[in-house]
């Protein structure tokens, strides 16, 4: 998780990437949206993958998982997109919204850098 952190101090934004051949959440989808938390990131998009491998009516009911698990986090309300990375479904839309939603920060070089520490 530390080094997940150490990445994710420099991130504006979070793709949290959720596959659809598989439950939700997964041990390490619930560590990445925690992650998300900690560093107080304000813009994320989820991204059901792998729709190619599931029926639509799976894909559904996983979708009704997803707004359940992020019910209550900074996650509510986050765009769940449904992608196959593989087959390069609904990449396009991503890139897009990307585009148009998700702020470049003004970067003030002049501030102190922010560090996170850890225990051991």
């Amino acid at each position: 998780m530390a080094t997940m952190l150490n990445g994710a101090a420099v991130m504006d934004a979070a793709l949290v990437l959720i596959a659809a051949n598989e439950t939700c959440p997964q041990p390490q989808t619930s560590e990445h949206l925690a992650a998300v938390e900690i560093m107080r990131l304000q813009h994320m998009i989820i991204l059901q993958n792998k729709i190619d491998l599931v029926k639509e009516s799976q894909a559904r009911e996983q979708y009704l998982q997803i707004q359940k698990f992020v019910q209550g986090t900074v996650a509510e309300g986050s765009p769940i997109v449904p992608i196959s990375a593989q087959l390069k479904y609904n990449i396009d839309v991503l890139c897009e919204y990307v585009v148009k939603n998700i702020p470049i920060p003004t970067r003030d070089f002049q501030k102190p850098p922010r560090l996170i520490g850890t225990q051991r």
